[in-house]
């Protein structure tokens, strides 16, 4: 049994390229924008479908959104000077090819109230070079196929609140009771994933304890899925408290801001 989702976001992941997740499918769709002939309005054509997991029998897709960096996080133009201090270097690479794509999928469980977040993150270079690939006449991959070798797999027990991208990183911020919040930051920079695992093996360094070094993702069967969802993709990931009245995320050139509402008016905490 089944209950129709939602869908929300959808991605652009090239000029004329979208991404989102067909709930009636429990896909990936990947479609074109096709100009019509004679000014009429532009139509959708779908290039392929990418299956999700299994789900088990009694869970089903309540809504799911896709999102990837939806402008460059940094123009060209120079920064500007503020009170005499110069500019800060650029904390994130934010090349199209090191972009990220991300889909959201909240999985509930049919007679109870839980609902649970599947997180699952890919290279946008990874998913273009799977769309442009494709056999003849191939219109469905099963996840078996695909997911695994290119994507990393989360679950988050509480909904995020905001998410999002800059370049190569993801940022999330959720939480379990309105008086207290979680900072995830994940990293798929390949180069910060080889510093985290020299850092993870030198005793002598103090914050090792707060990364996490992933060369695969495990989602366990259960509950959700009929099989164990893997995912190969690797990345680092640091977790933090945070403060509580964070509702939105934005990214700039020195780093992340997380702004709130206060009765005073608004106010934005920055974290690096």
């Amino acid at each position: 049994m089944s209950v129709p989702g939602r869908s929300f976001r959808l991605a652009m992941i090239s000029r004329d390229t979208i991404v989102r997740f067909n709930t009636n499918r429990a896909a990936l769709q990947i479609c074109r924008i096709v100009e019509e002939p004679g000014g009429r309005a532009p139509s959708l054509c779908t290039i392929v479908h990418l299956g999700l997991p299994p789900r088990a029998p009694d869970a089903f897709i309540s809504y799911s959104y896709c999102i990837r960096e939806s402008v460059p996080a940094y123009s060209d133009a120079p920064s500007l000077m503020f009170e005499g201090r110069p500019p800060k270097p650029r904390p994130f690479h934010s090349s199209p090819e090191d972009g990220l794509v991300v889909v959201d999928i909240a999985i509930g469980i049919h007679s109870t109230s839980t609902t649970t977040h599947i997180i699952i993150v890919t290279h946008l270079r990874s998913l273009m070079a799977l769309a442009a690939t494709l056999p003849p006449n191939v219109t469905f991959i099963p996840w078996e196929s695909w997911g695994p070798r290119i994507t990393a797999c989360f679950e988050h027990q509480f909904a995020p609140w905001a998410d999002v991208l800059m370049g190569s990183r993801l940022a999330i911020i959720s939480s379990a009771t309105p008086s207290s919040a979680m900072l995830s930051l994940f990293d798929f920079n390949s180069t910060k994933i080889c510093d985290a695992i020299q850092r993870a093996g030198n005793p002598s360094r103090r914050d090792t304890h707060l990364t996490m070094v992933k060369h695969r993702s495990v989602i366990p069967r259960g509950r959700l899925f009929k099989k164990d969802v893997v995912g190969e993709l690797p990345y680092i990931s640091v977790v933090k408290p945070v403060f509580a009245g964070w509702r939105i995320l934005t990214n700039y050139e020195e780093g992340l801001a997380g702004l709130s509402w206060n009765v005073g008016g608004s106010h934005v905490p920055l974290c690096s």
